[in-house]
């Protein structure tokens, strides 16, 4: 038998049911407590690098105005029909910018490797960019030039008054038909009471906030025509027709979104 110095059996006290209980109580709290902390720090360096990609689209697009006679890059992958997938800034870009930014890190869309369904006996479309051009720079699909005409096209840095206003580049929707899209119709936005939801059908407008949230409070990350970046609110973005930050002969919203 063991015995202590002072010559009493020595005891070997072990962690009782309660106090291991109690332990994995406060580990358990802890982890409640530290988890958050790690995904909000986790979502901040994805909307980090996601900006940067947006900033390295945008410094792209600006090289390829300076040798196209200052003229912007157009969109040509469709969400329906017939597209021109040559004339998208998807692969116009690509010698100034590679494919590797084209999927940004906060985007989880299914459609990169399965694709979308397509017609009967062809095979799925696949996502080819996270991103996409706001339609009204675009001289094929902006609505003024459907109603006057190509002249009409906003589609270079003299036709913008606020190119640091103006949103170029967004997150396309992650799933439904313009997810393998390269541009959203920004005019059907204004066919409803509720805009966002509206919008969301076709862009992201929670990619900020690595999960859905459709309001006029959800946050993305956008370019802007003069290269620069920065998350908004929907309701900094978009209010109707008459104030947004895409049609840049609009007001600008009431609230700026930050």
């Amino acid at each position: 038998m063991c015995h202590t110095s002072k010559g009493r059996p020595a005891t070997h006290k072990g962690m009782t049911v309660i106090e291991l209980a109690v332990v994995i109580g406060i580990v358990g709290v802890l982890f409640a407590m530290t988890f958050p902390a790690i995904r909000s720090v986790r979502l901040a360096g994805l909307n980090a690098e996601d900006r940067s990609q947006l900033r390295q689209l945008g410094l792209g697009h600006i090289a390829y105005q300076q040798v196209n006679s200052d003229l912007f890059v157009d969109v040509g992958l469709p969400h329906g029909g017939y597209g021109d997938d040559a004339r998208s800034f998807v692969e116009v870009l690509e010698p100034y910018i590679g494919n590797e930014i084209m999927r940004s890190p906060l985007d989880t869309s299914p459609f990169w490797e399965g694709g979308m369904d397509a017609a009967e006996g062809s095979d799925p479309v696949l996502r080819r960019t996270s991103y996409g051009m706001n339609n009204h720079l675009s001289r094929n699909y902006s609505p003024m030039v459907a109603i006057d005409g190509p002249g009409a096209a906003a589609d270079r840095m003299a036709k913008v008054v606020h190119p640091d206003q103006v949103v170029c580049f967004l997150h396309m929707a992650p799933t439904g038909a313009y997810a393998v899209s390269d541009h959203p119709h920004v005019e059907n936005w204004s066919f409803g009471p509720e805009p966002w939801r509206l919008a969301n059908e076709q862009i992201s407008i929670w990619a900020a906030e690595g999960s859905p949230s459709v309001s006029d409070l959800s946050e993305s990350n956008y370019g802007f025509v003069d290269g620069s970046t920065g998350s908004r609110r929907f309701e900094g973005v978009y209010e109707n027709a008459q104030r947004n930050r895409f049609d840049p002969h609009a007001s600008f919203p009431l609230s700026d979104g930050s």
